[in-house]
């Protein structure tokens, strides 16, 4: 007989790697206490998996498969119990994204015969692809994502762009206004195994951050094709002029908030991809997502297998200040951070214009240390895996790879978060003050950051701009402005 090993993120009844499984091979499946301490995971992220992972189970045995599923300290406990009751001749396995996994796999190697399956319906691309895909730097994702939308047929006409152009991205960035209101997002009630995994991760995993209560994600397949449905029936017309906004009291929106049942396997990009282009929504709405999907996940997936390992060690602008505490508890008076962090200690969960335009940009200009960053997001989020923080984080937010993945960073002042959300007005902090005490910090750290690293963006296209006007400034306003965002990195914890 063989084993199949089937990993927490890899929960699709469309792997390709279940052709083969014959009558008498065992899948195993091993939800191992030591691999969800490689990091302080949030605690509902420990719940989603371990609840989705024997759910799955429990699907695969209803489908006519033997699973041999294990509680246990460890991979190694886990594999030296199976062998000892089945003695297989070789270990099957689909293709892993994150390379901390690839380099414990590898311990198996040396002892077992493995044999690696691709890695789709988990993506569109296989590693292979993804790479060519990519093809010679400099990369760009615009590039990247036209390609996928013409390979795979998605909104086109006649081999061109649906509605003349390829990116609705200039329709996708109404502020927030007075009295905005969307459809709410479905939650899920925990079942009797939701209830167990929240009691064992509760007294095993006590110490990890964040609340586990109440827990309402898409641990099954069922679940996360309701979610699905809601989103696109529901939800998708609105998600696109206001994906960029944030409210404090609907910090969810018009997300899908889908990103965890995908990232898992319980859906695949595909059908999320079909069934938002088979909507009335808006096209500018419709084509924002895909982009998302398409365009956005399977271009960090294929920045991070071109450079990793490596690539986790990026840090162009030598930033080594510690990550504050704050992080874990949302606890400050600046209430952009507070209403960013809020949701994360919560609910393992914000959406994509916090991480990047408020906690990356807070991140970048406190000059806060890229890889204690990206292990924050790595740790808090339910969606997050290495596979795509990493490129998302570093390249994106931080841009500590100096430009690989992105053409500028994503900075921005206090008038930006003033302009796109409502967080402002409950701030003891002024967006409109850039030097006077009550002075919005992001204001005078932007122009600090552009100070310290004029040479390097005068020629960018998209940063010479804010250069010329840094270099425009009276001296003795610069410098006012420089002394308030030293000031502020000193009171800074």
């Amino acid at each position: 007989m063989r084993s199949f090993w089937i990993f927490g993120n890899q929960l699709s009844h469309d792997l390709e790697m279940l052709d083969h499984v014959k009558a008498d091979d065992v899948i195993v499946m091993i939800e191992a206490t030591s691999r969800a301490m490689w990091r302080k995971y949030h605690k509902q992220k420990l719940v989603l998996i371990f609840s989705a992972m024997r759910h799955f189970a429990a699907e695969l045995r209803d489908r006519g498969f033997t699973v041999d599923y294990h509680e246990a300290d460890s991979f190694q406990d886990a594999w030296n119990d199976h062998f000892s009751r089945f003695d297989p001749e070789a270990i099957h396995y689909t293709a892993v994204t994150d390379e901390p996994m690839e380099r414990k796999l590898k311990q198996f190697g040396d002892q077992h015969e493995l044999i690696e399956h691709t890695d789709v319906p988990l993506f569109y691309l296989t590693k292979q692809e993804a790479v060519d895909t990519l093809g010679s730097e400099p990369w760009r994702m615009d590039r990247f994502y036209r390609h996928m939308r013409k390979r795979f047929d998605v909104l086109l006409e006649d081999g061109k762009a649906k509605g003349g152009k390829w990116s609705f991205d200039a329709d996708n960035r109404q502020p927030p206004r007075s009295g905005l209101t969307f459809p709410p997002a479905i939650h899920f009630r925990p079942d009797a195994i939701t209830t167990d995994v929240i009691r064992k991760v509760e007294t095993t995993f006590s110490d990890h951050p964040g609340q586990i209560e109440p827990f309402a994600w898409p641990v099954t397949r069922d679940e996360a094709r309701r979610a699905l449905k809601r989103f696109v029936d529901e939800r998708l017309e609105t998600f696109g002029p206001y994906q960029d906004a944030m409210l404090t009291e609907n910090p969810e929106m018009s997300h899908s908030l889908l990103s965890a049942a995908i990232n898992v396997g319980l859906l695949t990009p595909h059908e999320v991809i079909e069934a938002s282009c088979a909507t009335d929504a808006p096209l500018a709405s419709v084509e924002g997502f895909v982009r998302q999907i398409l365009g956005w996940r399977e271009y960090m997936r294929a920045v991070y297998v071109a450079l990793m390992p490596d690539y986790r060690d990026v840090n162009t602008f030598n930033h080594e200040r510690d990550l504050p505490g704050l992080f874990w508890d949302a606890d400050t008076d600046l209430n952009c951070m507070h209403e960013s962090l809020k949701p994360v200690v919560e609910r393992a969960h914000n959406h994509h214009i916090q991480r990047l335009m408020v906690l990356g940009n807070y991140a970048t200009l406190f000059e806060i240390s890229p890889q204690q960053t990206s292990d924050w997001f790595n740790e808090m989020y339910i969606d997050a895996y290495d596979w795509v923080v990493l490129p998302n984080v570093l390249g994106m937010a931080l841009h500590a790879d100096g430009g690989r993945l992105a053409t500028k960073p994503y900075i921005a002042s206090g008038k930006y978060i003033d302009r796109m959300s409502d967080y402002c007005k409950g701030c003891k902090y002024n967006p409109k003050h850039t030097t006077e005490a009550d002075a919005c910090p992001f204001n005078a750290l932007y122009w600090n950051f552009i100070d310290k690293h004029e040479e390097r963006f005068s020629n960018n296209q998209r940063m010479k701009m804010m250069v010329r006007n840094w270099q425009g400034r009276d001296d003795d306003v610069k410098a006012d402005i420089l002394a308030k965002a030293r000031q502020t990195l000193t009171d800074s914890p």
